[in-house]
């Protein structure tokens, strides 16, 4: 079993502000303090979610949101989003759970204050061009002896609109990338898009089966 409570970001406040978010970074902008008031204030009541949640001792710790960090600048990542996750990270490892963290888009510039300031286990999806901004062998070896990966098969170039063959390549490109010395998950970089043939699904899992032990 896992949880799934969410995390401050700029784009959680749409539904707080007429005009979206717009009008919420000129609120952050024109009524500081009022915007760190609210944001405290939704910050606590994310951060009691997370708290009934690992009360629960599922088998790991899942949170994050569609497009955590990647629809904010990383100013606004580290001053709103990062001091949330570094709490909730903190409360998993104190009760024995690893933490996951879900976040689709470009995560490139948010993956350092991930390993070096919380207690974060695994970073989810890492998503490739034109999606996401990751190269896969280029972050293991930033992090790889820190956080686990997972990903990052193309959801829509390859596994929605590729073939079979070509499934297999980039889940043989991904497991040489990511696999050595552990702490890796072959993975779509977000999901399985609805049309999805299921002879890629099976290439991939057939994939990992046959070429993904280590």
């Amino acid at each position: 079993m896992s949880v799934f409570p969410g995390t401050r970001q700029m784009h959680d406040l749409m539904g707080w502000f007429d005009g979206g978010l717009e009008a919420a970074v000129y609120a952050e902008a024109d009524c500081p303090d009022e915007f760190e008031e609210l944001v405290s204030w939704l910050s606590e009541q994310y951060l009691r979610m997370a708290e009934m949640a690992i009360e629960a001792r599922p088998d790991f710790f899942m949170l994050g949101a569609s497009g955590l960090g990647t629809l904010q600048s990383p100013r606004y990542f580290r001053r709103y989003t990062l001091p949330v996750l570094q709490k909730m990270t903190r409360m998993s490892k104190e009760a024995g759970l690893p933490s996951f963290l879900h976040s689709c888009g470009k995560q490139r510039e948010t993956l350092g204050m991930l390993a070096e300031e919380t207690d974060l286990d695994v970073v989810n999806p890492l998503e490739p061009p034109p999606m996401g901004d990751c190269d896969l062998a280029e972050i293991k070896a930033a992090y790889g002896d820190r956080l686990a990966m997972m990903g990052n098969i193309h959801t829509t170039d390859v596994m929605l609109l590729g073939s079979p063959e070509k499934v297999r390549e980039e889940c043989r490109k991904a497991i040489d990338a990511a696999a050595k010395g552990g702490g890796f998950i072959l993975s779509t970089g977000d999901q399985c898009g609805r049309d999805t043939p299921f002879e890629n699904i099976r290439a991939m899992i057939e994939t990992a089966r046959e070429y993904g032990r280590y």
